[in-house]
């Protein structure tokens, strides 16, 4: 119980420091839809897909590693020694990666190959500060350093873009300024010098985080592959007007994904302190699992039931096309988010090996459903091959964390489930494709219901909680 009110506390947090920024970055899409064309836009999101996709090589996901050590010390000596093993490995990653790309700009002179370096630095120092927030318990600025970031870059976006018009340039200079000016504010505030001393370099200690860190890498580079690889094949084979389709019906996705992130940064945290509290950490997990697994289905039938309301109204009609791939991309975005709870319970074991497995398997699939699908079926193509990459990966780990724990399945309910999902699939493109009030509403009823029922003992709860919160408040 106590980690359960950890788990929702800290998700609360770190949902607070996120979900107004996210809000507003998603309410802004009508300007970037108006003011940069597909093309643009295109361009945008595919240099900062590969910048994800260098990240975890440059940084060597040090960032995963301190922020899972650190759990586990119990003196401001062991801090020390996470803290400093980290910069080391984490410096001689950033070295080896600048030694590439010095590489790469003399042999093929990409373009835009300084934005892509930006972008990588500045995305791997804001990494580190916050892991190294979460792990020494700061929550509260945790959230706070993601919520400025976030803030700054919606700021300088709209500076650079309505004001001054730099357009794909004012973009990427925002997130390159945001990211890397509140980790460097973050790290003086903390001091983090006081936990720095290359002196004290422990290689047995290194090489223990690396330990950890390596198999993460083909994991966490295997994902941006299975999000990258739709975006290149698009590009190579249909052009930029369809990448920047494809990247906004990808939005709708993201904020789903987005929201599961603030709970997926507490329970990684949760399910590892569960392995060290008194008690069963199996009925733990089990309990959350079931809790997650119907909030997310509800959320992905209410998002597919309420996209034609919201989909024309925030997007320019020149990217209407792109809301016929967004209830594919929803259901994708559920099993990865599935697969991510899974994760967290390889992470809290330290059983890395099959996080990086899981996933090159699945990115293998990916790309060759890309290559084969797209050519031939555009845009339906990348959806198709994006959910069952993400399906694939995310019934390998359910068989994989059964070493762990016995997570229960009920198959009455996930049978219920299908119906009220097809339904509401039916609904959403027979009026994509014919029109009908009567029957976008159904679907909204449909999905509506679901999400009550299935979710009805929380909902039961919250309401007992707020009741308990104003009868303490008329008390008082």
């Amino acid at each position: 119980m106590n980690e359960a009110k950890r788990l929702v506390k800290n998700t609360g947090i770190i949902a607070v420091g996120g979900m107004a920024t996210k809000l507003v970055q998603f309410l802004l899409l009508p300007l970037y839809t108006t003011v940069l064309a597909p093309a643009e836009y295109g361009a945008v999101d595919y240099l900062n897909t590969i910048a994800l996709f260098c990240v975890p090589v440059a940084s060597l996901l040090m960032d995963e590693a301190l922020f899972r050590f650190l759990i586990d010390c119990k003196t401001e000596s062991d801090r020390r020694q996470a803290v400093t093993a980290s910069v080391g490995v984490l410096g001689l990653g950033c070295i080896l990666f600048a030694a590439l790309m010095g590489v790469l700009e003399l042999t093929f002179h990409p373009e835009s190959f300084w934005w892509i370096v930006g972008l990588v630095y500045a995305g791997v120092a804001l990494q580190m500060v916050s892991a190294l927030l979460r792990g020494f318990g700061d929550t509260t600025s945790y959230a706070l350093i993601n919520f400025l970031a976030s803030a700054l870059t919606i700021v300088l976006n709209v500076l650079f873009i309505a004001v001054f018009g730099w357009g794909v340039i004012g973009m990427l200079s925002a997130t390159v300024i945001a990211q890397g000016g509140m980790s460097l504010l973050f790290a003086l505030r903390c001091r983090v010098w006081r936990f720095i001393d290359l002196s004290g370099l422990n290689r047995d200690y290194m090489m223990r985080l690396l330990k950890y860190s390596i198999p993460l890498i083909p994991n966490k580079v295997s994902w941006t592959i299975m999000n990258m690889l739709d975006r290149l094949v698009i590009m190579a084979s249909l052009g930029p007007a369809p990448a920047g389709l494809y990247a906004v019906a990808y939005k709708f996705p993201n904020v789903m994904d987005q929201v599961y992130g603030f709970f997926y940064q507490s329970w990684k945290e949760s399910s590892a302190r569960a392995l060290n509290d008194e008690g069963d950490e199996v009925a733990f997990y089990d309990a959350i699992y079931q809790a997650i697994r119907r909030f997310m289905m509800g959320v992905v039938m209410v998002m597919i039931a309420l996209m034609p309301f919201v989909y024309d109204l925030l997007i320019d009609w020149q990217y209407h096309e792109g809301i016929l791939y967004v209830p594919i991309l929803l259901l994708a975005t559920y099993f990865s988010n599935i697969s991510g709870f899974y994760g967290g319970i390889f992470t809290a074991h330290k059983d890395t090996k099959v996080m990086g497995t899981t996933t090159i398997a699945s990115a293998a699939l990916c790309l060759v459903l890309n290559l084969v699908l797209i050519p031939h079926f555009g845009l339906y193509g990348a959806s198709f091959a994006t959910i069952a990459a993400m399906f694939v990966v995310s019934e390998y780990r359910r068989i994989k964390v059964r070493a762990y724990a016995a997570l229960s399945e009920n198959r009455r309910e996930q049978f219920a489930t299908l119906l009220c999902l097809a339904a509401t699939l039916v609904c959403f493109y027979v009026y994509a494709s014919m029109g009908g009030v009567l029957l976008l509403l159904a679907g909204v009823v449909i999905a509506a219901g679901f999400f009550f029922i299935a979710n009805r003992a929380v909902i039961m709860r919250m309401l007992v909680l707020v009741q308990q919160v104003i009868r303490n408040k008329r008390a008082g």
